[in-house]
């Protein structure tokens, strides 16, 4: 066998180096043979990489699968179908013909069982992917002869159990993947024979537990993929066992705890997911063996807390994500083992606030990706966001304007699509206008006058509004902004606006009818106090007249009493009780003879 796999590695050498050295003529000339040998439901043509390549994606292909219409010279063999018109076909050993095929793709074909040997006299077969059929059992006599094989893919199959050594001979195989099958179980001894396994991908199975020794047999694991499976805990001495694991994928399980030394043994670990679990908490130093840790995703658990020396030791650590959890609070101080090479950070769906972030922003001194989006944030103050950010996220907030004072200096890419921005000034558009890729769909475009103005008139200048749509008023809802006229935009108080609109007359209305109900009220106080004003200016009139009266009255008495008008003569008659007055001339008289300047007082 190793002979075998000398000659036709020296053999494929070659093919390769006199096919990439062929003459043009030569090349039309292989074109030329192969149309004729090519079956009339396919396409035959070189590949990217210049091989020769073998298509057959139209469907509706029915067993035998036409080997014999094809060019012995074939290296890649490629049979699938669209979704409405699905293949029916059979794996039998109908390939010894193609001695220099390498890979072989049939899928979306309603595959049931690879037969005894298929693929036996075909060596120099590396990559075989029967992904998206109905194969329900697999045994070990379906690969024999696969030497070579370096990929095999059976995800989307209804696999529900695999022999012990199901895989024995595909010693050369590096990647396994059996994703979205009806696996419950895997027992010891599956993997014999696999000692070279670097990649494998068991996700989305329902498996509630392993037995660490299914591992045993493959020693060399770098990249463990268990996303989907609903496994509340794994046996440690798991990872024990795979110590040049680099890659674990534990994501959508139902982990509710992770112990302190619970990824000891997994010294070489770069990228760890546990996003959506049901951790509550990471405790203090839970990765602390994980100096080599670069990627660290703990998005969609139930975290309400992050102690503060939960990501000690992590050196390396590139991009942490924790978003969509249940913090309102992130102290600094967590984050601050980070601050060294910590570069992408992801925090949305938190309910951080503002305050809180500035902290965080400060601390983390070399990150530039940043991910806050659906944290219900109305807005973006101005110079905020540290200048070094190149990537910004702020999707699926409530913000309704921006300004250019936000952005941070070094900005490449923004998302803000699903806000409530209603338009854009110019400032803002040209800011836009020099960055890689912004992203703003989803937004409520009012396309009046005093929202697009700027829009209108950059809108064929630029590509950033090329699938926007307006979302009012109503008579220009989803029509395209590019498709826009100027004669089409509506003004501001247009009547023609949409249902919001409407609900903003109403609104309107019912404000004008309470202003006129105070401002009745208002009249009628008015009118009240001008009435009891009045009356008190008229009480106040007759008072002034009678106190005027009065004192013209005591004015005269104390003229009749005071200035000697009334003369009585001595010595009283008593009897008589008559008062003797001087006339009006006598009294002039007096007085003239009295006082020089007739004020005298004599009696």
């Amino acid at each position: 066998m190793a002979t075998d796999n000398d000659d036709a590695s020296g053999y494929e050498k070659g093919m390769l180096f006199s096919w990439h050295l062929l003459p043009p003529s030569l090349t039309l000339l292989w074109l030329y043979s192969t149309s004729a040998l090519c079956p009339t439901s396919c396409t035959c043509k070189q590949s990217d990489n210049g091989q020769r390549k073998v298509s057959c994606v139209k469907g509706g292909m029915r067993d035998p699968i036409p080997t014999s219409e094809m060019d012995p010279g074939v290296e890649i063999l490629e049979i699938s179908a669209p979704a409405g018109n699905r293949n029916t076909l059979s794996i039998a050993p109908i390939f010894q013909q193609f001695k220099q095929l390498k890979e072989v793709s049939i899928r979306h074909s309603n595959v049931h069982q690879i037969t005894m040997h298929a693929f036996w006299g075909v060596p120099s077969i590396k990559l075989l992917d029967l992904s998206y059929n109905n194969i329900s059992t697999v045994l070990d006599h379906n690969f024999r002869g696969l030497v070579n094989l370096l990929e095999l893919n059976l995800d989307d199959n209804r696999i529900e159990r695999l022999q012990i050594g199901a895989f024995k001979h595909l010693t050369e195989l590096r990647i396994l993947t059996l994703q979205r099958n009806l696996l419950e179980e895997i027992v010891p001894r599956v993997f014999l024979k696999l000692a070279k396994l670097h990649v494998l991908k068991l996700s989305e199975n329902k498996f509630e537990e392993f037995d660490p020794e299914v591992f045993k047999d493959i020693p060399d694991l770098r990249v463990l993929e268990l996303r989907g499976c609903g496994i509340k805990r794994i046996n440690t001495q798991l990872y024990h066992l795979l110590p040049y694991l680099s890659h674990l994928d534990l994501g959508n399980n139902r982990f509710q705890f992770l112990a302190e030394d619970e990824f000891q043994d997994l010294h070489r670990l770069h990228s760890l997911k546990l996003d959506g679990n049901l951790l509550p908490v990471i405790l203090d130093k839970t990765f602390v063996k994980q100096q080599q840790l670069k990627y660290l995703c703990l998005a969609r658990n139930r975290l309400a807390k992050i102690t503060d020396a939960a990501f000690v030791n992590l050196t390396n650590l590139v991009e942490l994500d924790i978003s969509f959890n249940r913090m309102k609070k992130l102290d600094s101080v967590a984050l601050s083992h980070l601050a060294d090479t910590l570069q992408k950070l992801l925090i949305s769906g938190n309910k951080f606030p503002w305050s809180l972030m500035k902290p965080i922003f400060q601390t983390m001194n070399k990150v530039w990706y940043l991910e806050i989006a659906q944290m219900n944030l109305r807005s973006i103050p101005e110079r905020f966001l540290p200048d070094r950010i190149k990537n910004l996220n702020v999707s699926w907030n409530n913000i309704t304007s921006v300004s250019v004072q936000a952005f941070p200096r070094h900005l490449q890419d923004i998302d803000l699509s699903h806000n409530e921005l209603k338009g854009l000034n110019d400032s803002v558009i040209i800011k836009l206008e020099t960055l890689k890729h912004v992203n703003l769909s989803g937004n409520p475009w009012t396309c009046s006058l005093c929202h697009i103005t700027s829009i209108l008139f950059r809108v064929n200048k630029t590509e950033l509004f090329k699938n926007l749509t307006c979302a009012s008023p109503k008579s220009l809802k989803g029509l395209k902004l590019s498709a826009l006229r100027l004669e089409d935009v509506t003004t501001c108080r247009s009547k023609n606006d949409d249902d919001s609109s409407s609900g903003d007359n109403k609104l309107s209305l019912l404000i004008g009818l309470i202003c006129i109900v105070i401002l009745a009220i208002l009249s009628i106080i008015f009118v009240v106090c001008s009435c009891v004003r009045r009356h008190a200016r008229n009480l106040q009139r007759q008072q002034k007249r009678a106190a005027e009266e009065a004192e013209n009255s005591l004015r005269s008495a104390t003229a009749i009493f005071c200035k000697g008008e009334i003369s009585f003569k001595f010595p009283l008659d008593l009897t008589e009780r008559k008062m003797s007055v001087s006339t009006i001339d006598e009294i002039k008289r007096d007085s003239q003879q009295s006082l020089p300047n007739g004020t005298g007082t004599g009696i």
